[in-house]
């Protein structure tokens, strides 16, 4: 699922959905996304062969290094310089390494790339929330105009608890870096 799908898939959980305006709502799908990056995170493993070289292009999807690790599970001494990992080897390390990093959410094409499944359901919870506080406020403003009534909307204190939550949530579910060892 790419993350406009997912938008998507979420515009459907409303009925009415007064928030229609595509840059919203992926103003709403970058803020989730970005949450999500910067109070949980996803960690990706990239396998390194030894025909690979010690530069090792940046992946695609490259935020951040976490650390680089060889067969035995020790620290392989790594930098990141100009659009490349260096690896600095001193001879002792066993192939192949193992290179942990940080995926980046948010800056992306949104239409080019796959939704990790694990992490799915709390965005589109996530998102939900977000889009739900603006959608109320405008069935709230409709009501009032209409002169209908609107006692049973929920407030925006409990609307904004509500993102608030998931928020501890994301950050409660951070990813877990496996260690490495150093000799």
């Amino acid at each position: 699922m790419t993350p406009i799908e997912l938008l998507e898939s979420v515009k459907e959980r409303f009925n009415p959905l007064l928030v229609r305006e595509e840059e919203t709502l992926k103003a709403f799908l970058i803020k989730a996304l970005t949450t999500y990056q910067d109070r949980a995170g996803v960690v990706k493993t990239l396998k390194l062969e030894k025909a690979g070289g010690t530069a090792i292009p940046l992946p695609e999807d490259y935020l951040s290094l976490v650390h680089v690790t060889d067969n035995n599970g020790l620290l392989v001494y790594s930098d990141e310089l100009s659009g490349f990992i260096e690896l600095e080897l001193t001879g002792s390390e066993r192939w192949p390494f193992r290179m942990l990093y940080l995926v980046n959410l948010r800056d992306r094409k949104l239409d080019e790339w796959q939704v990790p499944p694990a992490i799915i359901g709390m965005l589109e919870e996530y998102l939900e929330a977000l889009i739900n506080v603006r959608n109320v406020a405008r069935q709230r403003r409709a009501s009032i105009d209409g002169k209908f009534d609107y006692s049973d909307l929920p407030d925006e204190a409990t609307l904004y608890a509500r993102v608030q939550e998931i928020e501890e949530k994301m950050s409660s579910n951070r990813a877990i870096i496996p260690g490495a060892t150093i000799f």
